[in-house]
């Protein structure tokens, strides 16, 4: 099952998990069915819990030390965190959670050829465009999947990557020439330009690996 969600509607859910795990009213007896799939529900809200805390651990991260590189070295210094900088960052936060994670590029559209779209990723971000073609906000759309997956993946989740207003500086349509050299010189073969603030420009996916359970 996979379900596309808008990231605000994903708290909610969490929410009431951490809740219900608090309250002190004695629960109701439960049927054998419901106490069968209970532990089932509590591993995939463990595993949901688990992806969304790398997801944000990963974008608060970065955008931090994209925003001091900004500050320090203006756009070109930021090319270079992205270049340099997020591996490390993907690698720390994935030893931390126990979770594969990376970004993956719109299909046409990349920057690093490492984010090139897996044919998983495909369907995802394909309704993630149409939603935001419909015109919903692209970094709000989420999707969870919990069914057909490989062996030793428990669930895998993709959050959509809007372009921001200070995204337009290296990913816009108007480079400035020191941007437009460090590009060529990292990304010889860079299509990750021509992009709108609101723009998809691709997704945030984590895997929770089985074991992590």
């Amino acid at each position: 099952m996979t379900l596309h969600l808008p990231l605000r509607a994903l708290l909610p859910l969490l929410a009431a998990t951490a809740l219900a795990a608090c309250a002190h009213e004695p629960a109701p007896a439960a049927s054998t069915a419901s106490a069968a799939a209970a532990p089932a529900q509590a591993a995939g809200d463990a595993d949901a819990t688990r992806a969304r805390a790398a997801a944000m651990a990963f974008s608060t991260r970065l955008r931090e030390r994209l925003q001091g590189a900004m500050q320090a070295g203006g756009p070109v210094a930021a090319i270079g965190v992205c270049h340099d900088d997020a591996p490390r960052i993907a690698a720390d936060v994935m030893a931390t959670h126990d979770v594969r994670l990376g970004r993956v590029a719109v299909p046409g559209r990349n920057r690093n050829p490492g984010h090139a779209a897996a044919d998983w990723q495909r369907a995802p971000l394909d309704a993630f465009a149409r939603a935001v073609a419909d015109g919903a906000p692209a970094g709000e759309q989420v999707a969870v999947i919990r069914d057909g997956l490989p062996d030793g993946v428990a669930l895998r989740m993709m959050r959509g990557i809007a372009t921001e207003p200070g995204c337009l500086a290296c990913h816009g349509s108007h480079l400035a020439p020191d941007v437009q050299a460090a590009l060529a010189a990292r990304y010889p073969d860079d299509d990750a330009t021509g992009f709108s603030v609101g723009d998809l420009r691709g997704a945030l996916w984590v895997e929770v690996p089985a074991a992590a359970r």
